[in-house]
């Protein structure tokens, strides 16, 4: 290269050489005198880019602030502002489909899911996760406002979340520091979740509030003895299982509640026979009406439905329970009593023994929300029992359509909580075509960007 009249750098470089890749005209890069070996290891030629492979850019701010532009931005920016870009991608997949997108198939679907319009109204089931710091911090009123406007179809998460949304309506949360002293705090009665401030005298508002309600739960539960009149032609159609107490009906029927007890048949007392003997007895009257003497069950609660009994109980419109419940939202807590309601339901038992809370039927319940769904999407804020909850669910219909994970987890240690989404997918959590998406940060500030 010719050099400057002043002996600076060159001015121009060789005609062979092309000035944006160093190369010659047959595409290798000249070697300096005795490190061939080097330049050819280190300037390695490079292929061309498939066609239509997007390019790094991010959002030019002289154009004027455009957040909705900015965030489209977002997709081609690199790192997890990709990924956060993908997550959009798969949230308006999950709430945009409809069974209409999909051709009828005949061989699969009943007769009445041939018609268009039906098929319009059919949309992807959303099953949303979030631990309870989700609740303790500002995102409380972020979940309120999906629960409020009927934007996902099931919520699964964890003790703390359900008392803190409820504390929350007698008493705020406030801003601490992460660095406060824990010492300090348990003197003053303060307990600190993160840089947040929870007075002691929140979780003794939630306690007295709470301790009535599962008095009168408990009183529900008990059992009544009933006398129903009923047809012999419609005793014959019930159906019995043998318990130790004896035939137990098997499903509601002919206002007989599931799980009833025949303790007498007119005048004859059947209670401890077998459902054999019963139906045997019932076909064997002479009269064509019968009265049955039944023992019904009395209400046994599920953590999801203690959780809608609360919402509706608090009746305020901050609440997420609150607007859960009135439109219908079930709230799953596999965990519910790892936490206050758990401590209150353990000081209540001194007093009223015998609360009994049923778990079985709603791992039924959101296990049979994936089967029947024809299709699902997750939207998981953290880890733990929710993440593998909803994860669990959607491997009851080999795996869900739609994924976004949102956590600080890593997967070294083996853990659910750090693990991708492609570990889901080796389980038949995730469906093997899907496109899930995990954004690697904190859902505090990620979550209400998303929405």
């Amino acid at each position: 290269a010719s050099k400057s009249a002043n002996g600076g750098p060159p001015t121009s470089l060789p005609p062979k050489l092309n000035s944006h890749t160093m190369a010659d005209s047959e595409g290798k890069t000249p070697a300096a005198p005795g490190c061939e070996k080097a330049t050819e290891a280190v300037l390695v030629k490079s292929e061309e880019m498939p066609e239509g492979t997007p390019e790094c850019r991010g959002y030019d701010f002289n154009k004027g602030i455009n957040y909705d532009a900015m965030f489209k931005s977002f997709i081609h920016h690199g790192f997890q502002a990709t990924n956060f870009g993908l997550a959009v991608e798969q949230i308006k997949q999950m709430l945009s489909w409809r069974l209409s997108h999909e051709k009828f198939n005949p061989e699969k679907e009943p007769e009445e899911l041939k018609d268009e319009k039906v098929r319009e109204k059919i949309k992807c089931k959303i099953f949303f996760g979030y631990t309870s710091n989700m609740i303790s911090c500002g995102n409380r009123e972020v979940v309120r406002y999906l629960l409020q406007h009927k934007m996902v179809d099931c919520v699964v998460t964890t003790g703390g979340a359900i008392e803190e949304d409820i504390m929350k309506c007698f008493y705020p949360h406030y801003m601490g520091d992460f660095r406060l002293r824990g010492r300090d705090l348990r003197l003053k009665g303060f307990n600190r979740i993160g840089n947040l401030l929870v007075p002691n005298k929140n979780y003794i508002a939630f306690e007295d509030w709470l301790k009535p309600i599962l008095s009168e739960m408990l009183k529900e539960q008990e059992q009544t003895v009933k006398k129903i009149q009923i047809s012999k032609k419609k005793a014959k159609q019930l159906s019995f299982r043998t318990m130790k107490a004896g035939a137990v009906l098997r499903e509601e029927a002919e206002g007989i509640a599931a799980g009833s007890t025949i303790l007498g048949i007119g005048a004859e007392l059947v209670a401890g026979l077998s459902s054999e003997d019963v139906e045997n007895r019932i076909k064997n009257e002479s009269k064509e009406n019968l009265v049955l003497t039944v023992l019904e069950p009395g209400e046994i609660y599920s953590p999801s439905k203690i959780i809608k009994r609360m919402g509706e109980e608090i009746d305020n419109p901050e609440s997420c329970l609150y607007w859960a419940a009135k439109n219908n939202i079930p709230i799953f807590c596999p965990a519910i009593t790892d936490g206050a309601v758990g401590d209150v339901v353990f000081f209540h038992s001194y007093k009223d023994a015998g609360l009994i809370i049923d778990t079985a039927s709603d791992i039924k319940m959101i296990n049979e929300m994936a089967m029947n769904a024809p299709k699902t999407g997750m939207l998981i804020l953290g880890g733990g029992v929710i993440k593998h909850h909803i994860c669990n669910a959607n491997l009851m219909r080999n795996g869900a359509d739609f994924s976004v994970f949102i956590n600080t987890g890593q997967e070294f240690d083996g853990s659910d909580s750090g693990a991708r989404p492609d570990e889901a997918i080796s389980w038949g959590k995730i469906k093997i075509d899907a496109k899930p998406v995990k954004i690697y940060g904190d859902a505090s500030l990620l979550f209400p960007l998303l929405v």
